[in-house]
């Protein structure tokens, strides 16, 4: 009586049923992976973040001068702003939307660097920034790494990488930026500091229970 499973069109389908099942349960299993990789991701954040700075040639010269190694170290600098500043298009931050501001950084014994001052909020009107300060400055800050994506052709920048900003402008910059935390004498129109990434697990866990249901089902 069940001769009529093995029909080519029955075996095929279970065959199509099994496919999909284990398909859907390494899709579980892939997003319960990113939810581990993003949860040790956010550790070495958190761990990277709590550490005392150290001067900026000591942090690279540590990683030796590997970017992911540096990206979230605390680091101090010394030097002076460049008077020009470039502003980022806007973005989506909370409490904006706003435009980070981006000052090149001569630091006193190492190579320029390109520093996100902070953020002001978005006005079509706007046309500068509060201007850097003068004179000698010491900067504490987080080292972040560019930004992937073209820069874009208009004079805001659309994503953050000092080597496409270092071409714009004939400079030679840092492959990193530092974002601005604290500055030693302090601005005198301090800008509001742009936030580091929020330390979320996403929605990894959600996805992999609905392939797991799927898979079920």
């Amino acid at each position: 009586m069940y001769r009529f499973l093995l029909r080519p069109r029955w075996i095929a389908g279970h065959l199509l049923v099994i496919v999909t099942v284990v398909a859907f349960v390494n899709l579980g299993f892939w997003q319960l992976r990113r939810l581990e990789e993003r949860r040790a991701t956010n550790d070495l954040i958190a761990a990277r973040v709590a550490a005392s700075p150290q001067p900026l040639d000591d942090a690279v010269a540590a990683a030796s001068g590997d970017i992911d190694a540096l990206e979230f170290r605390r680091v101090e600098l010394s030097g002076t702003f460049d008077d020009g500043q470039l502003l980022t298009a806007p973005r989506a931050i909370p409490g904006g939307p706003g435009q980070q501001v981006l000052a090149v950084f001569q630091t006193d014994d190492g190579p320029d660097v390109l520093v996100d001052r902070g953020w002001v909020p978005f006005d079509r009107d706007r046309v500068d920034a509060p201007p850097a300060p003068t004179g000698p400055v010491m900067v504490r800050g987080v080292i972040r790494a560019p930004e992937p994506g073209p820069l874009g052709s208009a004079d805001q920048i659309a994503q953050i990488d000092p080597r496409r900003v270092a071409d714009r402008l004939g400079l030679t910059l840092a492959p990193y930026y530092v974002q601005l935390h604290r500055q030693d004498p302090p601005a005198s129109d301090p800008l509001r500091p742009t936030p580091l990434p929020e330390r979320t697990e996403g929605n990894h866990l959600s996805y992999a229970v609905h392939w797991f249901s799927l898979a079920a089902i």
